[in-house]
């Protein structure tokens, strides 16, 4: 679990091979999208909450390759499927997450 705002690592490869430099800037131009992408949308949520992004939908958002992105976000601390970054205070968001819904409000959602 990552804390908000994330920082995607990123490679290095200060060699010669030029099929490897074009494979490391590649990552490298993902891992920033990616980023950019998980850090402007959870600039817009509210504090103390938690929340999970999936690599596929990701990479569909950015119109990039899944298996990149997945190592990505792998690479970020994410699991097999995504990632769960926690924005604010992680007790207070766990509490949050396990309160029950106030009756009115889910009337109101419905």
């Amino acid at each position: 679990m990552k804390f908000y705002p994330i920082e995607v690592p990123r490679t290095g490869y200060r060699g010669a091979n030029l099929a490897k430099q074009k494979k490391t800037y590649n990552r490298n131009r993902v891992a920033t999208l990616v980023e950019h992408y998980i850090n402007t949308d959870l600039s817009t949520k509210p504090n103390d909450t938690i929340h999970q992004y999936h690599s596929a939908h990701i990479a569909q958002e950015l119109g990039e390759d899944s298996k990149l992105v997945h190592d990505v976000i792998f690479a970020t601390d994410g699991g097999s499927n995504g990632i769960t970054i926690v924005k604010g205070d992680y007790e207070r968001a766990m509490e949050a997450l396990h309160q029950p819904k106030d009756k009115t409000k889910m009337a109101e959602e419905n």
